[in-house]
């Protein structure tokens, strides 16, 4: 599929649901829309109409990805910023997973090295330009764990 603009809110065209069962990477929903409005059955199941593109739900359908993602959970008020992504020394707990072609390979508790950069993030762009501020909370890197401010 050709994914096309949904919304000003979902310019990629398409956002997904994964869960990890059995250790693999499982995707399960999706909404997308298609630029030629041609949604083929995925892994049997046949999409939904929705108000903005199709839907597809318990896909169960391993991904090919490898690389690490992060998950957080207990986001700490005061650190929120409103734009952009969250980083992960605003949560009080940060699980580091680590994927090979789908399968989970290796899980690091990163909740401790995350107290220690605690605000970090927050401090640093409260001490720089509007610019600066948009592009750094729009950053998906890790480096708000690995840079000293």
């Amino acid at each position: 599929m050709n994914p096309q603009m949904l919304h000003t809110a979902c310019y990629r065209g398409f956002y997904s649901t994964y869960e990890i069962k059995d250790n693999q990477l499982l995707l399960q929903e999706m909404v997308v829309g298609e630029i030629k409005g041609q949604y083929p059955e995925i892994n049997g199941v046949e999409p939904k109409q929705q108000d903005y593109g199709v839907y597809y739900e318990n896909l169960r359908l391993l991904t090919d990805f490898t690389g690490v993602i992060r998950i957080a959970k207990e986001l700490i008020d005061t650190l929120y910023i409103h734009m952009g992504y969250q980083k992960g020394t605003a949560y009080n707990t940060l699980l580091e997973l680590k994927f090979q072609h789908g399968n989970l390979i290796d899980i690091r508790d990163l909740s401790k090295q995350n107290t220690r950069k605690r605000g970090a993030f927050k401090k640093s762009i409260e001490k720089t330009s509007p610019l600066n501020i948009i592009d750094n909370s729009f950053d998906l890197t890790f480096d708000d764990l690995l840079e000293e401010n």
